[in-house]
């Protein structure tokens, strides 16, 4: 039997592994899906609840805001009880809220809702990531991660066309409901098949035992963390234009409908999948530095290129917008390198802090954007100006971020 890397499994580990692992990683399918749904069912959901752009900031964006402060406290319940019971009850949360706002009319409680989605899904990514790192960041480690993680990127496709589908067919809330749903599956997944703590310690216990002839890591200096933070802090923020902005701004700009918009969402989640997939591949010829910093450069040329021309061509913002929501795609590398710098009993703090940046970055972004939005509307800018604006904001912390993440420490290569 195989692992989801491909990589064949010890016999002592095949059940814990395989299991543990496919049951996170369908979580985090369905964690991709509720960070994506927003964009393609905006215009239904600002109608259905009559928010205005301010209200619609908070919405999109209470679920990046709770889920980013969500990270460090979980990373500490990981520490202290495994992977398992602190997934469990969080998911359970995100599987309450979700039906909530299958359900609910009411502006602030729907808000409430949506931050509740955001903590059923703080500790999926976060598990995965705990999960298989705390073993080490070898070459099999990166890319058991980074094929867990593109093939949660299928939630983002999930959220395209599927969810413009049915919501053109049977309405968004039969579909929200049916997301409750799943979500509860997920939960008994995790609850059935992930490691409880005393086996996770006692495999842990026999992973680090030394073998003849092998060789112990050595933990780079804890300090260079602050080289990988302003990327994390980064690297997401381009997606909020595949999460929430992205709808309105095809719809402002190129008057999309939902199932125009439903398309191009489509479009760019089978991009954001590619990309996801081509990382296993790509690391076996660069190294996760190189190649992290190559597709920051890309982001922030997408960026600049959308704030020139935001009206230009709806084909090329799609391809633009494309290339920004990839850069997200170097999170399990740069998680992968953080790997080597956090000492292994602190690794789901060091790693609930860098995912809370990433996390963090999407929810100030969604916000700034219905601030910028908000005084552009009574301003009277033109939609074309107002994205223009949006681009260029986001084009910032990227180069930002790519700056200091010139400085880490780079990871060994195969």
């Amino acid at each position: 039997m195989t692992d989801i890397s491909g990589t064949r499994l010890n016999p002592a580990t095949r059940h814990s592994t395989d299991y543990g692992l496919w049951a996170l990683t369908f979580s985090y399918v369905l964690s991709q899906f509720f960070r994506s749904y927003v964009a393609v069912i905006s215009t239904q959901l600002i109608g259905d609840f009559h928010f205005t752009p301010q209200l619609f900031g908070w919405f999109s964006g209470a679920f990046f805001l709770v889920f980013a402060a969500a990270q460090i406290p979980v990373g500490f319940m990981f520490d202290r009880y495994g992977v398992r019971f602190p997934t469990a009850v969080l998911m359970s949360v995100g599987t309450v809220s979700a039906g909530i706002v299958s359900v609910t009319t009411d502006p602030r409680l729907a808000i409430i809702a949506q931050a509740g989605i955001g903590i059923g899904c703080a500790p999926v990514f976060m598990g995965l990531l705990n999960h298989v790192l705390r073993h080490g960041a070898g070459p099999r480690d990166v890319r058991s991660i980074t094929t867990a993680s593109a093939i949660g990127m299928s939630g983002g496709l999930l959220a395209a066309f599927p969810l413009s589908w049915g919501t053109a067919n049977f309405g968004w809330r039969p579909v929200m409901a049916l997301s409750a749903m799943l979500m509860l599956l997920a939960t008994l997944g995790v609850v059935f098949f992930v490691r409880r703590r005393d086996e996770e310690s006692l495999h842990d216990a026999r992973r680090l035992q030394p073998s003849s002839g092998g060789k112990t890591i050595a933990p780079a200096r804890t300090s260079d963390l602050w080289t990988l933070m302003p990327i994390c802090l980064a690297m997401s923020v381009g997606g909020t234009f595949r999460t929430s902005w992205g709808g309105p701004y095809l719809a402002d700009v190129f008057g999309f409908d939902v199932m125009a918009r439903g398309n191009a969402m489509t479009v760019m989640s089978i991009a954001g999948i590619g990309a996801s997939f081509c990382i296993p591949f790509l690391v076996r010829q660069w190294s996760p530095k190189s190649l992290s910093l190559f597709w920051q450069a890309g982001g922030v040329l997408a960026a600049l290129l959308l704030a020139a021309m935001p009206q230009r061509s709806p084909i090329l913002s799609v391809a633009a917008i494309c290339l920004l929501l990839s850069v997200g795609c170097i999170h399990p590398l740069v998680m992968s390198q953080a790997r080597a710098i956090i000492a292994p009993g602190k690794l789901g703090l060091g790693l609930g802090l860098l995912n809370s940046l990433v996390f963090l970055g999407v929810a100030l972004a969604s916000s700034v954007f219905g601030l910028i939005a908000e005084e552009a509307r009574m301003t009277g800018v033109s939609s074309a100006d107002l994205y223009s604006r949006l681009f260029v904001v986001t084009s910032v912390p990227l180069a930002v971020g790519a700056l200091a993440y010139w400085f880490s420490p780079g990871a060994a290569r195969k």
